[in-house]
């Protein structure tokens, strides 16, 4: 017979069903696309362990990028939750540990607390207490975090040349002249398109805001691990959550936020995590 049991969402309390034939590894639970990925509700069927986790398994023709977007979480997570995993060598059978919010997996060390780990992350205290009830577990789930704070940033000679994965975002002028953030400005005229400069997965699309100069922007991940950023949006056409192949429209030309010129209008096109190949 079936059993169920609870877990919180931010609202209520949803029933899972637990079938007498899910197989236990060390308090997680290991999954397959079956049971978990639902065209209608990719969580109909999650099953969740009492830290808060999941073991999923590779199904053939899975990328982590749409494990990511099934589970509602970003690549970046599932990949800081899985060092040793590499994007593009996953294979069927594999098992990798699935956070239940986008965030890393922080290893508590002795003498640590909510309130320590907190500060280490840059993130408020209330939130480890609400996705962490256990707090005598060996692992805390970070939500919001991407790295610690004390993460020292490499130059860009150290970053990878990935010359070839990316395409041009957009058409105009580019400037070619390298930001201190590791992007170029192309100009044209405010309502230009913008396109994916690769496929990934839309992790933010804020459209209002000053946000630190960025103005409206578009930030996608993509399967190698790498973001990029499209600021200074006039209106964006993507949505977290969306799933973008190379050379979709995803936003088009403003000059929001931090802009300069007659006009302003220019794309400011940000990599983080590879060389910038528009560099000239």
């Amino acid at each position: 017979m079936a059993q169920s049991i609870l877990i919180e969402d931010e609202d209520s309390f949803l029933n899972f069903p637990i079938s007498e034939n899910d197989e236990d590894f060390g308090g997680f639970v290991v999954l397959d696309s079956a049971a978990v990925l639902n065209a209608n509700s990719p969580l109909s069927n999650l099953l969740p362990t009492r830290d808060g986790l999941l073991v999923y398994k590779i199904q053939a023709g899975d990328t982590l990028s749409k494990i990511a977007a099934n589970f509602g979480i970003s690549l970046n997570t599932i990949l800081l939750a899985n060092p040793d995993l590499r994007a593009n060598l996953i294979r069927p059978g594999q098992e990798i540990v699935v956070l239940p919010i986008s965030g890393v997996l922080h290893q508590v060390q002795e003498d640590e607390t909510p309130e320590s780990i907190a500060s280490l992350y840059g993130v408020d205290v209330s939130q480890i207490l609400k996705y962490n009830r256990n707090l005598s577990a060996a692992t805390f789930v970070i939500p919001g975090a991407k790295v610690k704070k004390t993460t020292v940033a490499i130059s860009t000679s150290q970053l990878p040349d990935l010359r070839g994965y990316f395409i041009l975002p957009t058409t105009g002028w580019n400037w070619g002249r390298l930001h201190p953030t590791n992007a170029v400005d192309i100009a044209n005229a405010c309502g230009t398109p913008i396109y994916a400069a690769a496929e990934g997965l839309i992790i933010s699309a804020p459209s209002y805001g000053w946000n630190d100069g960025y103005g409206h922007y578009v930030d996608i991940e993509h399967p190698n691990g790498v973001l990029t950023r499209y600021a200074h949006t006039s209106q964006n056409a993507v949505s977290a959550g969306d799933y973008v192949s190379q050379g979709d429209l995803i936003a088009y030309i403003g000059n929001t936020g931090n802009t300069h010129g007659p006009t302003g209008c220019h794309l400011h096109f940000e990599i983080r995590g590879a060389r910038n190949p528009f560099v000239k």
